[in-house]
């Protein structure tokens, strides 16, 4: 039987932090362990994946895939302590030399910290097969054809895991996958265009997890209709619409236009591993309901919603985004990267051009690479799920760290502006932003913490919390 017709999920280990009244999620990390190899020239290599090797020399490596490492890939710890202190409540590790103090947030609740691991479904040999695997389907209007798809005029079905190298062109058709909830399936897009003027491009109803991959060389074009809605909610309304994990990987080019709701979305977590990926979108551009985990390559995202979003509020050790490596240039409509839980930047370069608020999360933790924001309102924005309660000056108990990394803020309203506290423990800071009437360039309603940070902040360097501390933060 293949690996792809039943297989486990696998695990990588990430490392979060639970810091809020109640144990509510705050932080998310990954675990240190950059011992992990691959076979030479396969998938990505992440500290937290675990090693493992190719046996086979025939094997279809994802060879396209950079080998991907962050400069603070050790566990980048975010907490938040009641109004006694301790030693040290936020670590940055790697290249984020700096600690801050046991003050960086007072909250009106007792306050707890604990470690757990979250898990996501990726594995970085979940881009090596055997060539011998790998099924061929041709698309064509009126006469799509391949072993293991059943066609229904111009509606091609997946219903088995398997490794799918498609090809050719859908004008008005859709691409479904139907697997059982037990397989996995990769979709190797080898040059692919499907519009459908009625409905997703490719929808996956059910599957373990399913893999697009995109091969070098080749451009691959997804666009939904304008107007249509989803029978019983099966997968969200988007040109790329899953209902089970996704990955995007591969060295080729991916654009997607949603245009009556989300560009790519799933209902389970997306990670982007590799490949040139651009969506449009008339909401959100690339939404993972669990999680969206960017380990390397090139996304542009124009949207007239969020840009990139995780939005599970219901669940403790979900509702993230983590950004380890890769470009992303972001024009949004509202939000340029949101989550509802934790956010965590650790390498690659994230360019936000136009927002409404840049990046906004419970818990917002940059460590490495390079911020750029742009917002009409407030740059950096942490605040809990529920937003401000007992009044707007009220501490939720949210955190904003930044460890590390260039961060450039260019803001309508507040630059960094957290309902709970703010940790400037390292990095290169630069803010521009509105001044009086209740804002500037750094906002909290709990304690400002600055130590060992570079800060600037509307052309006046800053050498103390007090010249940034205003303590009155203001709603979500």
């Amino acid at each position: 039987m293949s690996r792809f017709a039943s297989r486990p999920k696998r695990f990588a280990a990430f490392t979060s932090s639970l810091a809020l009244a109640g144990a509510v999620l705050v932080g998310c990390g990954v675990a240190a362990d950059d011992t992990s190899t691959t076979a030479a020239g396969s998938a990505v290599t992440v500290s937290s994946v675990a090693s493992t090797t190719s046996d086979s020399d025939t094997a279809v490596t994802a060879s396209s895939v950079a080998s991907t490492t962050s400069d603070s890939d050790t566990a980048v710890t975010a907490s938040s302590v009641a109004s006694t202190t301790s030693d040290s409540d936020t670590a940055g590790s790697g290249d984020s030399a700096s600690t801050t103090s046991a003050s960086t947030s007072t909250t009106s609740a007792t306050s707890t910290t604990s470690t757990t691991s979250t898990d996501t479904h990726y594995d970085d040999d979940d881009l090596t097969w055997e060539a011998s695997e790998e099924i061929a389907v041709t698309l064509a209007d009126g006469a799509s054809s391949g072993d293991g798809v059943t066609v229904d005029g111009d509606t091609v079905t997946i219903t088995s895991g398997g490794v799918y190298r498609i090809s050719g062109t859908l004008s008005d058709g859709q691409l479904v996958v139907a697997a059982p909830d037990d397989e996995t399936v990769v979709l190797i897009l080898d040059g692919v265009s499907i519009t459908n003027a009625d409905g997703t491009a490719v929808a996956i109803t059910s599957a373990d997890e399913v893999t697009v991959y995109l091969e070098d060389g080749t451009t691959n074009v997804l666009a939904d209709g304008s107007n249509y809605t989803v029978a019983d909610d099966a997968t969200p309304v988007a040109a790329l619409a899953s209902a089970s994990d996704l990955t995007i990987a591969g060295s080729g080019t991916l654009d997607v236009t949603g245009n009556a709701g989300d560009g790519i979305s799933t209902k389970d977590g997306l990670v982007i591993a590799s490949g040139t990926v651009t969506v449009t979108a008339a909401d959100d551009g690339i939404r993972g309901k669990d999680y969206v985990y960017v380990l390397d390559g090139t996304l542009s995202v124009t949207s007239g919603g969020d840009a990139v979003k995780s939005d599970n509020a219901e669940e403790e050790d979900r509702g993230w985004v983590r950004i380890d490596g890769g470009t992303l240039s972001i024009e949004a409509g509202d939000d340029g990267v949101h989550s509802e839980r934790a956010l965590d930047i650790t390498g690659g370069t994230v360019t936000v051009t136009q927002s409404v608020e840049g990046i906004e999360s419970q818990t917002i933790t940059i460590s490495g690479g390079t911020v750029e924001v742009t917002a009409s309102d407030d740059g950096i924005n942490a605040t809990a799920i529920n937003g401000v309660t007992g009044g707007t000056e009220s501490d939720d108990g949210s955190l904003l760290t930044i460890s590390g990394g260039t961060v450039t803020v260019n803001a309508g309203q507040d630059g960094i502006d957290s309902n709970g506290s703010v940790a400037l423990t390292g990095g290169t800071i630069t803010i521009t932003s509105a001044s009086g009437g209740g804002t500037g360039a750094v906002d909290a309603n709990g304690q400002v913490t600055l130590t060992d940070a570079t800060v600037t902040a509307n052309g006046t360097q800053v050498t103390s919390a007090d010249q940034l501390a205003m303590s009155h933060g203001g709603g979500r």
